[in-house]
């Protein structure tokens, strides 16, 4: 049975989101960035409970896992990986590091990394930054979601590749209203007898949640 619902979840500010430095690689969350997440630890509703967490390897949104849904760690929800939610682009700062540098990384301790494949920061093959290859990511994603047992999951991921998870890019409406700000978060369900694609539509909660606070995508989403 699939999910009842999953929540979308964009990271914090990082370094290469400030200036559009996308040579930056890998880079961590600003401070503001930290504080952003900790809000959204504040913000995020209680109901329904989280039952598991599923991140990119990314070290924005790792940091934006552990900070945003510290809570919900502690008291057990498990937090996994997943190499198809890294970013969309082939720029560095969408690039993510070897499992070596994540392991090293003293935040980090006690994430289990194992599951990462060798080439998941290549950028080439099924990790290609092309509009085709990001597009089948993303539809593994959906898929991979629509698999889970767990009543509520929550991904943690990048801005661009949000839209081709959520297909906005495919959708009716103006692309350019569907921005997401650092730190937020959309509720989604999936279509009714859509298997092959695994296609979502927002929660009408979740679309209220935000009415008034669009935006338009940044320039790292646009890119």
């Amino acid at each position: 049975m699939a999910p009842r619902i999953i929540t979308l979840v964009r990271h914090g500010q990082a370094y290469h989101n400030v200036g559009s430095k996308c040579h930056l690689h890998d880079p961590y969350l600003t401070p503001l960035g930290e504080a952003q997440c900790h809000n959204l630890s504040k913000r995020f509703p209680s109901e329904p409970p989280v039952d598991l967490l599923v991140s990119s390897p990314l070290k924005r949104t790792i940091q934006t896992t552990l900070f945003g849904f510290k809570e919900q760690i502690e008291s057990g929800v498990k937090m996994e990986f997943l190499a198809e939610l890294q970013g969309s682009s082939g720029m560095p700062c969408d690039t993510g590091s070897s499992h070596d540098v994540l392991e090293k990384e003293e935040s980090f301790q006690g994430l289990d990394f194992s599951g990462l494949p060798d080439d998941w920061t290549s950028k080439n093959g099924k990790w290609a930054p092309d509009p085709h290859s990001v597009a089948e990511r993303a539809r593994v994603v959906r898929k991979w979601l629509k698999s889970r047992s767990e009543g509520h999951v929550v991904a943690v991921l990048h801005g661009g590749f949000l839209h081709y998870v959520t297909e906005a890019w495919a959708s009716r409406g103006n692309p350019l209203d569907a921005g997401w700000r650092n730190a937020e978060f959309r509720s989604f369900v999936f279509v009714d007898e859509d298997e092959d694609n695994a296609s979502v539509i927002e929660t009408d909660e979740s679309k209220e949640r935000r009415k008034g606070s669009e935006k338009p995508p940044g320039g790292t989403e646009m890119k």
